[in-house]
């Protein structure tokens, strides 16, 4: 004859479900342990990720002036002076995405690190009273 479990066991007692409850938390816990990343890893991808953003749109800025230059100085025939106009504004606007990311980047930086300590003194605050 098949053993019922506890869940279809109308004699079972409660603390024996309650048991199985809390091994079968243990279990899944355990397993979420062993498959989340680290969070070293984590943010070493996402380091990587901005790292290649903040590259492409410098190059993009680049290529872009860079080509509508050399296509205006072939359309009108006035030689590497307009490639060289065009390439200068593209490197420039390249450089202020660049500056524009890393002064949103500092200040998501400073924003998390006002937050923690805000919920240090919060924390401290408690302890006191206690």
């Amino acid at each position: 004859m098949r053993k019922r479990s506890g869940a279809d066991d109308p004699d079972a007692k409660p603390a024996d479900l309650d048991s199985r409850r809390q091994a079968l938390g243990d279990l899944l816990e355990g397993a979420r342990k062993r498959n989340d990343p680290p969070p070293e890893s984590t943010a070493r991808g996402s380091a990587l990720g901005t790292a290649f953003k903040v590259a492409t749109e410098f190059l993009a800025g680049l290529l872009v002036g860079g080509g509508m230059g050399w296509y205006l100085d072939k359309w009108l025939g006035t030689g590497p002076f307009l490639f060289l106009l065009f390439f200068a504004l593209g490197a420039a606007a390249g450089m202020l995405n660049v500056i524009r990311h890393a002064i949103r980047m500092n200040r998501d930086v400073q924003d998390e690190i006002a937050k923690s300590d805000g919920e240090h003194r919060h924390e401290a605050g408690r302890r006191s009273r206690s």
